[in-house]
């Protein structure tokens, strides 16, 4: 009998923990639509092909990642384009502010930029990647413009 009291005990605990970790996780592609821009205005990105989405932290719809806990996260992007019509551009922001501003234009007519961040957040704080005025990007079925982040662990 208390053995099997000890078991329940540790099932529910377990469970406790287990819940009280908050499971947090992307990765999207942006499209298959080919080049998009350049625009005449900064349009925030909105990745649409879902591979995961643990949390649902991250909405496609907005484009923007909110932060559901206090914690250390990881974030990283990899872009491409053409340069058929202007040079790639992406710029990352944190809470409307703009942290890094990242280009690429290659001679062979592809631009490509990659970079990865860890930021602390508080609980509601938002992440999003903006293409800028007069740049454009591609994506198409071999995701080559992608963005994913995860929580390391909350604060």
């Amino acid at each position: 009998y208390i053995i099997l009291m000890i078991q329940n005990v540790l099932t529910v605990l377990e469970a406790r923990l287990s819940s009280k970790r908050p499971k947090v996780a992307f990765s999207f592609g942006l499209s298959d639509a080919g080049r998009i821009g350049p625009f005449n205005t900064d349009i925030t990105l909105k990745f649409t092909k879902v591979f995961t989405n643990f949390g649902q932290a991250y909405n496609p719809n907005t484009g923007i990642f909110t932060a559901p806990v206090r914690g250390v996260y990881y974030f990283r992007f990899s872009a491409m384009n053409s340069n058929v019509n202007g040079p790639l551009g992406v710029q990352v922001y944190l809470n409307g502010k703009r942290v890094s501003w990242n280009y690429g234009r290659d001679s062979n007519w592809y631009g490509r930029a990659t970079n990865a961040f860890i930021f602390q957040l508080e609980k509601g704080d938002v992440v999003y990647l903006v293409l800028p005025v007069g740049y454009d990007i591609f994506d198409h079925n071999y995701n080559v413009t992608t963005f994913s982040g995860f929580l390391l662990f909350p604060v």
